[in-house]
């Protein structure tokens, strides 16, 4: 073997000595719930959840019951472990497909934003993280 096929064999192992392996995701665990704004089920919007830790967040759409199910990395993973700010915000569909926040909500504007939300939510890996989450108007 030439010099020049071990450099090209050591790069292609280099470069492939990542693949298959898990990247830097945190633990996550499953959460579902429900969703109420002052006792009624929410009928529709998504739920986001980022953790006061950092790292990436949590969304999940809200079905006509209320309940919604979270992921983050993949479809039902959940959300990262620990405490969360919890942000509920109602959308409708574009034309290209894509989620457009609606500029007038049954939502208190308060729940509609990170620095704002008073919604709160532990995620642990234990239990089911089954949360019922009431807004008051």
């Amino acid at each position: 073997m030439n010099i020049r096929s071990g450099l090209l064999l050591s790069l292609v192992a280099f470069l492939c000595s990542g693949c298959g392996q898990p990247d830097d995701r945190l633990p996550t665990a499953r959460v579902s719930g429900t969703v109420a704004l002052d006792g009624q089920p929410l009928t529709a919007g998504n739920i986001m959840f980022f953790p006061d830790s950092g790292g990436k967040h949590a969304v999940g759409m809200i079905g006509a019951d209320g309940a919604f199910h979270l992921s983050t990395y993949e479809s039902g993973d959940g959300a990262i472990l620990g405490q969360h700010k919890v942000v509920i915000q109602v959308s409708h569909g574009s034309p290209d497909g894509t989620a457009v926040p609606q500029k007038s909500s049954q939502i208190p504007v308060k729940y509609t934003q990170r620095g704002t939300t008073t919604l709160t939510a532990e995620v642990t890996a234990e239990g089911e993280n089954q949360l019922n989450l009431n807004m008051l108007p």
